[in-house]
């Protein structure tokens, strides 16, 4: 991934200080009959196919933008230039220029971390920035808020010993991932990886049109992450270099948030209060629960703290109750708002991908600016909830069952009057701004003939003009990263692999995971045992009916193996990267029986671009 250009932190510098937020503070205007806020959100289906007046904003490192988040977010924000530490109380800073930004508590004995940042890289930036702003006393304890906070620890430490307090599940957690993503379903992880790397913007360049403007996570930097050596419980009391913290559990976008309560100077410091608002993640991930979040929320508010130190968010401090319980309150109510109005719309049978066209946000919410859609919007958020308890059937007949992409294509091209009427259509409605519209219309020629460079190159148009229409963030990465994947960027891609160290540490689950790559055709009519010898490690891979049940125990397996393989963790790594083949795999390592012919039933890994030339 990318890192954030120098470029860009100078420009939310120039953004902060006020000079492009007087010229562009106006820019986002409404489509007539939209009332401000739109009905979900200033981005609701008529900003994007009916708001002829709109005009992004290029920014100086040419990055073309939707300006109305950015503006609401910077008055709040300490992501505004290089890493600094800002003061809060005498002896408490929280480091800005980052969107994990460590709290630093100076005691007699030592600092007290909490938050550690997002990479290697980040966390020794912030070690430095501790070291040369804040004092050089010893690190008496680190604490992770939750798992996103906790890569940069190694890094931040430095070779000082501390202990690490965590959550009671977040080593599990930690070790169990392998990446960025926390999936239900462990074998789709490298999956939502990819799709992490969209939503952070991987594969955008540092300057022009498509450039990612704010310095967010770095989800492929080197992890410094050190498993906790002490866990506590919900509402748990410790003291720590004479200071008295009270934890309590938090689940907001991960399951091993603290919420951390000093009573003595009134101060919360958590992964609770996002101005940066994401109940649903594009990416994909586990569900977000907005319950369990506006719970999170109000038990900060029950606490009425005079300090709210949100390390994961990229907020400045909340100084004072009544501004604490302001953007507390808006939080609750904005995710109150569309979780309810998504359910109560479900139940009355509302289709679930029409329900966020029905639901219109109070004004009075929005007057916040920590109820904003810089990074989510608000409109990708309902339709999670029904999803979560019906899964994808809307209930609505015409959706069980549906014609391929690629013939339904081929029959409304024709009952269009041809590839050309649809191109002119496409044309128009580019002119007129309609540019959902327009999507639609070239999505259609793109799948009836998928290397057509014509068609391809009009679908990243429209992708691109409505990524720069985008207010969010995520949305608009994933838009630009459509559009370059359909100009030929073949490292965008929904395809994922782990990593070659997690393979090696993993051998037998990585072996267990092959299961899902088994090819059917290839399969079909062929039975037999496969056994995996990796390292004096043995696991197996019984194929039959173009499936393959995984062996943890192959001696005890009531079929002996037909085809054994016996290969070195690095080795076998590299297969099951694709970095080689199973002819290269075979041909190194000791191997007898049928282990190639039961080996080549398996595909190999490949990394297939988001929009490929081929839809075979």
């Amino acid at each position: 991934m990318k890192s954030i250009s120098t470029s860009c932190i100078f420009l939310f510098t120039i953004l902060f200080s006020g000079s492009l937020l007087a010229q562009h503070s106006g820019v986002e205007s409404e489509p007539e009959g939209v009332a401000a806020g739109g009905p979900i959100t200033p981005a609701d289906w008529q900003h994007y196919n009916a708001n002829k007046d709109f005009q992004p904003t290029e920014l100086p490192n040419g990055s073309v933008i939707n300006m109305a988040s950015i503006a609401r977010f910077a008055p709040i924000s300490r992501m505004d230039g290089e890493i600094r530490a800002i003061p809060v109380t005498d002896n408490t800073w929280i480091l800005g220029g980052h969107v994990y930004g460590s709290t630093v508590i100076e005691t007699d004995e030592g600092l007290i971390i909490i938050s550690t940042g997002d990479s290697a890289d980040t966390g020794a930036k912030l070690r430095q920035v501790i070291r040369e702003q804040i004092s050089d006393k010893p690190v008496i304890m680190v604490i992770y808020d939750h798992i996103h906070g906790a890569r940069g620890a190694a890094a931040l430490l430095d070779g000082d010993e501390a202990p690490v307090i965590a959550h009671p599940d977040h080593n599990r957690i930690a070790e169990a991932s392998g990446g960025l993503a926390n999936p239900n379903i462990a074998e789709l992880g490298p999956h939502l990886d990819a799709r992490g790397e969209m939503q952070f913007g991987a594969h955008l360049p540092a300057t022009g049109p498509d450039a990612y403007p704010l310095p967010l996570i770095d989800a492929h930097k080197q992890s410094a992450w050190m498993p906790a050596t002490q866990t506590v419980d919900d509402g748990e009391t410790l003291t720590i270099g004479g200071v008295q913290m009270q934890f309590f559990h938090a689940i907001t976008d991960t399951e091993d948030s603290l919420t951390i309560w000093i009573p003595e100077w009134e101060m919360v410091i958590d992964n609770v209060v996002w101005p940066l608002s994401n109940t649903y993640t594009l990416r994909g991930d586990r569900f977000r629960d907005p319950m369990n979040w506006i719970a999170a929320l109000r038990q900060i508010r029950d606490l009425q703290p005079e300090i709210i130190l949100s390390v994961g968010s990229g907020a400045m401090p909340l100084i004072g109750k009544e501004a604490g319980q302001e953007a507390v309150s808006a939080l609750m109510d904005q995710m109150a708002f569309i979780y309810d109005q998504s359910l109560r719309l479900t139940s009355q049978g509302v289709n679930i991908s029409d329900i966020r066209h029905h639901i219109k946000m109070p004004d009075s919410i929005l007057t916040s600016p920590y109820a904003n859609e810089l990074y989510g919007q608000f409109d990708t958020f309902p339709q999670a909830n029904p999803i979560f308890n019906h899964g994808w059937f809307s209930g609505y007949a015409e959706d069980i069952h549906s014609l391929p992409r690629q013939v339904q294509a081929k029959y409304l091209l024709k009952l269009a009057g041809g590839a050309d009427k649809v191109m002119d259509a496409y044309e128009e409605a580019m002119e007129e701004k309609e540019f959902l519209w327009a999507k639609e219309l070239a999505a259609q020629l793109y799948y009836t003939e998928p290397d057509n460079d014509d068609y391809r190159q009009a679908l990243a148009d429209v992708f691109r003009r409505l990524g720069q229409m985008s207010p969010g963030l995520i949305a608009r990465n994933f838009y630009l990263h459509a559009a370059i994947s359909l100009e030929g960027n073949k490292d965008v891609s929904l395809a994922g692999v782990q990593s070659q160290e997690w393979v090696i540490a993993n051998p037998t689950q990585a072996v267990d995971f092959l299961r899902i790559r088994i090819n059917p055709e290839r399969a079909d009519g062929i039975e037999g045992v496969l056994l995996l010898d990796i390292d004096g490690e043995q696991s197996a891979l019984h194929v039959r009916n173009s499936i393959a049940e995984f062996i943890a125990d192959p001696a005890n397996h009531y079929r002996e193996a037909d085809g054994k393989i016996s290969v070195s963790r690095e080795r076998f790594a590299e297969y099951y990267r694709g970095n080689i083949d199973g002819g290269a795999l075979i041909s190194e390592a000791k191997s007898d029986g049928r282990a190639k012919e039961l080996l080549e039933l398996f595909d190999r890994y490949e990394k297939v671009p988001m929009y490929p030339y081929s839809l075979r």
